[in-house]
């Protein structure tokens, strides 16, 4: 997986390197593959204009939780405070499938990323208590339950 970062750091003025990374990142059939295809054009094309809006359709269209994921840390990374993707962030943190055990950083449930970077990015906004709350009392992971829990005490003092 390492290899899609190389490729794209070495070979980044290479006109068939994104086409590449963008193919193994929608069509590889293993999603650690996906993953680090969305990371590598994350990291080595963001000042594309096509860049955003393809991560937006790999943080919402992806049928593996952790690619969304993947999607969702490199948009909040490289696309900071911007008002329209709040509801990409809204849409992991209800909507990711995540099942797995947690074992940060290698496998972080998406959720939990997602409503941290809605606490950091959007903390006065209105839909951020109204989520925390639901994500407290409902989220199916007792460690997002507790965390939700948690930031909801800090912010309503």
């Amino acid at each position: 997986m390492q290899q899609s970062g190389q490729l794209a750091k070495n070979f980044k003025d290479d006109p068939d390197t994104k086409t590449f990374l963008k193919e193994r990142a929608t069509q590889d059939d293993h999603e650690d593959v996906r993953g680090a295809a969305v990371r590598a054009l994350a990291q080595n094309f963001k000042d594309d204009p096509d860049t955003k809006t393809w991560l937006k359709e790999r943080a919402t269209q992806d049928d593996h939780e952790d690619v969304q994921g993947a999607a969702v840390r490199e948009l909040a990374q490289h696309f900071k405070y911007q008002p329209e993707l709040l509801e990409i962030y809204y849409h992991c943190a209800v909507n990711n499938a995540f099942k797995d055990s947690h074992n940060p950083p290698i496998k972080p449930n998406p959720r939990r990323i997602a409503l941290e970077i809605i606490i950091k990015q959007f903390p006065q906004h209105d839909q951020t208590l109204p989520l925390l709350r639901d994500r407290a009392e409902n989220d199916p992971d007792e460690q997002v339950r507790e965390y939700a829990q948690k930031k909801l005490k800090q912010l309503e003092g």
